[in-house]
């Protein structure tokens, strides 16, 4: 009996992955009934869905691996500079661009608060960071990689991810994430997330690359709330979409990865 419980989870990893993810983080969603200002997703559901199937797909060895990675920071600086500056210069790059436009210039005060956009920085690290980044690029990414190219690999989890974060996009009424740059960018991003993890094979970077995203958006989304505010998030958008093209140039569409002798699989079996 037991070989055929745990026959089914390993033939259907990633079916039982996403079932789980979305059904944990969506857990929370009809509380914002009762509390419109509670958040509408629970975030530790990808980490909670890769763990519970990997144990279930594989026991403890393949759990032990899954979280073994979140100890992978060991990794050639570079790609730290990469995964710390390219989001935040992104981001930055498009307020800047934004404002040429014709927005007025964000008012960020006599400093920008370095002591709030560390804490914003650690926290990200933490609750999008481990909570998202275990799942979608330390399980999923590596199992879609399985059997197709890196990049049908990444846009199908870029499409998963975004599709996620539905309960956000529709309990928000002030509409701070609008629908199609926001997936454009997450498009994009899963394929930058992609070259990252397949280049250095470390979970932690694609930690630090979805963390500082956050933490430069944090900074410079509010200051620009107004008449430009859709301007900004569509410059941000095509920004990372060309980023995701010269990534893909470059590394190329079959394993996005920078050099040839990283393993895609990453200890998964």
């Amino acid at each position: 009996m037991q070989r055929t419980v745990t026959a089914w989870p390993a033939r259907h990893r990633l079916a039982l992955f996403f079932a789980l993810a979305f059904s944990i983080s969506w857990l929370a969603w009809p509380l914002t009934l009762l509390n419109p200002n509670s958040s509408p997703l629970i975030p530790f559901g990808p980490a909670l869905a890769a763990a519970a199937t990997a144990f279930l797909a594989g026991g403890k060895a393949e759990l032990a691996a899954l979280l073994g990675q979140l100890g992978r920071w060991r990794v050639a600086a570079r790609w730290y500079v990469f995964a710390a500056g390219l989001p935040g210069l992104l981001v930055v790059v498009a307020a800047g661009l934004t404002v040429s436009g014709g927005a007025p210039a964000p008012d960020l005060g006599p400093n920008p608060g370095w002591f709030m956009l560390l804490g914003t920085f650690a926290f990200s690290l933490v609750v999008v960071g481990v909570f998202e980044e275990l799942g979608w690029r330390g399980y999923a990414l590596p199992l879609l990689q399985q059997n197709r190219p890196a990049l049908p690999a990444a846009l199908l989890l870029g499409l998963a991810w975004a599709a996620w974060h539905l309960p956000e996009l529709l309990s928000d009424p002030t509409g701070q994430r609008p629908p199609l740059p926001f997936l454009l960018t997450v498009l994009a991003q899963s394929v930058l997330l992609a070259w990252l993890y397949n280049s250095s094979g470390s979970v932690p970077i694609c930690m630090v690359f979805h963390a500082a995203f956050n933490t430069a958006g944090a900074l410079v989304f509010p200051a620009l709330l107004g008449p430009d505010y859709l301007t900004l998030w569509w410059t941000v958008a095509l920004l990372h979409v060309l980023a995701a093209l010269v990534v893909i140039a470059v590394a190329g569409p079959l394993r996005l990865v920078r050099t040839l002798d990283t393993d895609p699989s990453h200890g998964i079996t």
